[in-house]
């Protein structure tokens, strides 16, 4: 038999009947030998009508003489530069290492593919350091996979750039927020709170300590069950060989974690709302003060401090080590201003209250920045005031001076008697457009606006957390000396109501003491992050995104120039393999248009591919026929939709050949719809088969306002040159899902109503002969029982999947799946039915035997049972538990299942399939973000998986 998959996320629900056990027992809905059959009604629907279901997815020594030598304190970011080599922490690649000799030919050299989400990278010689959070695993206990998750430090060797390896991985508890290098000792900050684990499995192997520690000190507690912040200390003296020195483990509240960080001590803030003593909710803040003064990386818990009110990010606070004090601007809610507050605190230990400075306004705050004796904090409402505080006295700080302008600030740069601030204003008729500002404080009383130059789309934003403000928002002072003006680099990124697409950029501006000017802008092609100069005379410059690297010639200030372009992480949609060839069809559909792009079957994520074929669209899908791929295209913009050829008979060389416009309603997007509502289409042969569900409003009044019917479209691909719409095959009915193709038919499954408010009705069985797919014949409807997900290759024998809500516990499932064999025109006859228990979650069938996963609801969420039935046999033959979170079976391939894991955190779990009655857990393969498709191959699967690229595993592990 043919393997058969579909993925059947939200498969069939319906009115009570008897609940059975986990391995099926209990009486069987339909009896052996049954020819008739009523079910419940798919998506859990109880009256007449469509079901509205949405679908599911598819430390330095001691200094001579005993005093310790001063600690420099160095911030991380997603990027480095040594020389002319560039190191790139990529969120959907992890690290990348590029060679920009050349910057009219920057190359990729190197990479190592960690998992999990990249937060921060330091480099300390030949070595790199990679903080990444929300790195989860599967792991086998007990024969069962089971999760776990936390955050990992990396230590890379990067000594040959383009042979990187991992020297050393420790593990982090919970998730990163925060992390330093204050001399020899990196320091990270991370959040444990309830449900970031998997509940029963905390303290699992991703939150051990690392095999071989020695000397480390944890200290603090946080009670069972309650959230909680860990401060972990790594001494990296030795780069190759670095190893955690201790870790502090304290109480956390609330939903922000910011870090105020010294050469001696850390200041953690935990922000929310609670409800006061006398019943009034509001925010609050906690501080923590954490001694890090040991240069060997011991931790010891300092003073606790609580304020009302939030402090927003990183900038809100500061310590003045010199004068012994702590100060936090903290936010006191929504349009109710501000608060500066002031302790005395010489020890980390020790903290007493010296002040507090209201600003009573009807006004939220949006920036806040420390410099010295100077404070500056912003509020807005539709103005915004930047208020001047003079804290040279802590024990009285005084607001000196106010300026009022248009919009809000966002982030603040001191510059002496200066201030560079990012912001927003709608005062050029955009209602949110970014804005820089050029203010001139010398005077604290009086605070005065130089300059504010807009730039950007109506919408606009720079793609950075506001702790990471700084890095992204760069401010370049002029050379001392020389007429040259300073520079000011903004990475703006937008939305464009026109085009309905994101755009984005380098925004370049000139500064010099009393004046702003507007330069050039350059667009990226990516989600634009960072943009930075290579060279001092700051004309070679380099913008950064997740998908893209851009070199630029900014000699000409007012028109930079691109030198190239790298990609960096395609996103892959659809993949097929021609040849020796990967052929992919990416692109971002919010960015622009897409592309077709060949490249070595073996390097499917090769930043340098062999071909590229642009399609003017923004949405597509992948069809291939041989060595031919075909094209459905959308653009919604315009309202084109058309389905064209791609010979690819020499991968490297890709010829266009036919070009036939279609209905928009035809451009499938494989899978944004809702399951049960058409956007469905299979090739079959050559024949292109899509499915669509039409709904038409009444012209007169009638009960549901309008009328559903399908249709089944097929375009014949029997010549390239010439595509052709050969017919179209309506469908009398309201629903209809799972369009497949075996063997000579298309299969469908379609509901009907025994009446209109009825609770129950009656799957059909529709097939359609497209052997002359201009003259297809519709044979006649079979009733079945439940939804077709498998039939043998001569289409007499058929499997369905029906499952009932009921029992004692109504919001329990149990599945059946039932084989059949169809021995008459319009008849088919029950031969028998397994029980599994649950709701589907992926079904896949082949060579005698069928293997089910399904949960405990619509989504399966929580453990799956993953189910093996025997179809002679018709009997559950194994059932085992796939712990976490909503996994469900993508299809089965290659002598493997593949399961793909959770909602939040993907990967595929795969099990061997030697035993096809008895599946055994082989291995858990992590992926980032969310597989589009398996794809079997060259010893190979390749799990396209959008910006995540193309992660290929190899189906011998050995």
């Amino acid at each position: 038999m043919r393997t058969q998959t579909i993925l059947l996320g939200l498969v069939l629900a319906g009115a009570s009947a008897s609940a059975c056990g986990s391995s099926g027992s209990g009486g069987a809905p339909h009896a052996v030998g049954e020819t008739s059959f009523e079910s419940p009604p798919p998506g859990g629907a109880v009256r007449g009508g469509t079901a509205d279901v949405a679908g599911a997815p598819s430390p330095t020594s001691a200094a001579p003489g005993g005093t310790a030598a001063p600690r420099t304190i160095e911030e991380a970011d997603i990027y480095k530069v040594s020389g002319s080599t560039l190191y790139v922490l990529n969120a959907y690649r992890g690290l990348q290492i590029l060679d920009l000799a050349d910057l009219a030919q920057p190359r990729l050299v190197g990479r190592v593919p960690i998992l999990g989400r990249p937060v921060d990278l330091y480099l300390r010689g030949t070595t790199a350091f990679v903080a990444v959070s929300d790195y989860f695993f599967f792991y086998a206990v007990d024969s069962e996979a089971r999760p776990d998750r936390g955050s990992r430090l990396f230590a890379v060797d990067v000594a040959d750039p383009t042979h990187p390896r991992v020297l050393a991985e420790l593990p982090i508890e919970g998730e990163v927020t925060d992390t330093r290098l204050v001399g020899d000792v990196l320091y990270v900050v991370s959040r444990d709170t309830v449900g970031y684990r998997w509940v029963g499995f905390a303290g699992g192997a991703a939150t051990s300590l690392p095999a071989g520690s020695t000397g480390v000190t944890a200290v603090g507690s946080s009670p069972a069950g309650a959230d909680s912040a860990t401060v972990a200390s790594f001494d990296v003296s030795d780069p190759s060989h670095p190893r955690e020195a201790a870790r502090l483990t304290l109480p956390a509240s609330g939903w922000q974690t910011h870090a105020n960080v010294t050469a001696d001590r850390i200041t953690l803030s935990f922000s929310g709302w609670e409800a006061s003593a006398t019943g009034s909710y509001g925010p609050v803040t906690r501080f923590r003060v954490v001694d890090s003064s040991d240069p060997g990386g011991a931790l010891a818990a300092g003073a606790e401090l609580e304020a009302p009110g939030e402090v927003r990010d990183r900038w809100a606070m500061d310590h003045d080590g010199a004068r012994g004090i702590f100060r936090a601007v903290l936010a006191n809610g929504w349009n109710a201003g501000a608060v500066l507050q002031t302790w005395s605190s010489p020890a980390p230990g020790a903290a007493e209250l010296l002040s507090r400075l209201s600003v009573d306004v009807a006004e939220s705050l949006t920036a806040a920045r420390f410099d010295g004796d100077r404070v500056y904090l912003v509020t807005s409402r539709s103005t915004d005031p930047l208020w001047a505080i003079d804290a040279s006295d802590p024990r009285a700080p005084v607001v000196e001076g106010a300026l009022h302008m248009p919009g809000q600030l966002d982030f603040i740069e001191p510059r002496g008697d200066r201030l560079v601030a990012l912001g927003h204003t709608a005062e050029a008729g955009k209602p949110f457009q970014l804005a820089v500002s050029l203010i001139d404080v010398a005077d604290l009383a009086a605070p005065e606006l130089l300059a504010r130059q807009t730039f950007g789309e109506s919408f606009g934003w720079v793609s950075a957390s506001p702790d990471d403000l700084r890095k992204a928002f760069i401010v370049l002072d002029p050379p001392a000396g020389g007429a040259t003006p300073g520079l000011v680099l903004v990475p703006v990124q937008g939305w464009d109501r026109t085009s309905w697409r994101f755009a984005g950029g380098t925004q370049l501006l000139d500064l010099t003491r009393d004046a702003l000017a507007l330069r050039g802008f350059l667009a990226h092609p990516g989600a634009i992050a960072r943009a930075f100069p290579l060279d001092a005379g700051r004309t070679r410059l380099v913008a950064l995104s997740d998908l893209a690297l851009q070199t630029m010639d900014a000699t000409d200030r007012a028109a930079p120039v691109e030198l190239a372009r790298l990609d960096l992480a395609r996103p892959v949609t659809n993949l097929a393999l021609v040849g020796g060839a990967a052929v992919e069809l990416a692109g971002d559909w919010a960015r622009g248009d897409m592309e077709l792009v060949t490249t070595d079957a073996l390097d499917p994520d090769a930043a340098a591919p062999l071909a590229r074929v642009h399609v003017a669209a923004p949405s597509a899908r992948l069809f291939q026929d041989g060595a031919v791929a075909w094209l459905l295209a959308r653009d919604w913009a315009t309202g084109q939709a058309w389905l064209e050829a791609v010979d690819l008979a020499d991968p490297a060389q890709p010829v266009r050949r036919g070009r036939l416009d279609v209905a928009p309603e035809d451009a499938v997007s494989g899978g944004g719809r809702f399951w049960g509502y058409g956007d469905e289409a299979v090739l079959a042969g050559h024949v292109l088969a899509v499915h669509r569900t039409v709904w038409t409003p009444c012209q007169a009044a009638c009960a549901e306002g309008g009328v559903t019917t399908n249709e089944v479209r097929l375009y014949d691909l029997s010549d390239p040159d010439r595509p052709r719409l050969a017919s179209r095959v309506p469908l009398a009915s309201s629903w209809a899902w799972g369009l497949q193709a075996v063997g000579p038919h298309l299969w469908l499954t379609h509901y009907e109503w025994n009446a209109p408010g009825a609770e129950r009705g009656r799957y059909y069985l529709d097939r359609i002969d497209v052997a002359d797919p201009a003259r297809p014949r519709l044979l006649e409807k079979v009733n079945v029982p439940g939804v077709f997900f498998a039939a043998s290759e001569d289409g007499a024998r058929v499997y369905t999947l029906e499952t009932w809500w009921g029992g004692e516990q109504l919001d329990r499932p149990s599945t059946w799946l039932h084989a059949l064999t169809l021995d008459g025109p319009g008849r088919a006859r029950l031969l028998g039915s397994a029980g599994i228990a649950g709701y589907p979650a992926g079904a896949a069938a082949s060579g005698g035997a069928a293997w089910v996963a399904a949960g405990d609801g619509w989504y399966a969420s929580g453990t799956t049972r993953l189910s093996s039935v025997d179809l002679g046999a018709m009997k559950v033959t194994s059932e085992q538990a796939v712990q976490g979170d909503a996994s469900w079976l993508r299809c089965e391939a290659g002598g493997k299942l593949f399961l793909e894991a959770g909602w939040r955190d993907q990967g595929m779990i795969i099990y061997d399939l030697a035993d096809p009655r008895r599946p055994a857990f082989e291995r858990f393969v992590r992926t980032q973000g969310w597989v589009q498709d398996v794809v079997v191959g060259n010893g190979l699967a390749y799990l396209p998986s959008g910006p995540y690229g193309v992660p290929m595993v190899t189906l011998d592990p050995r």
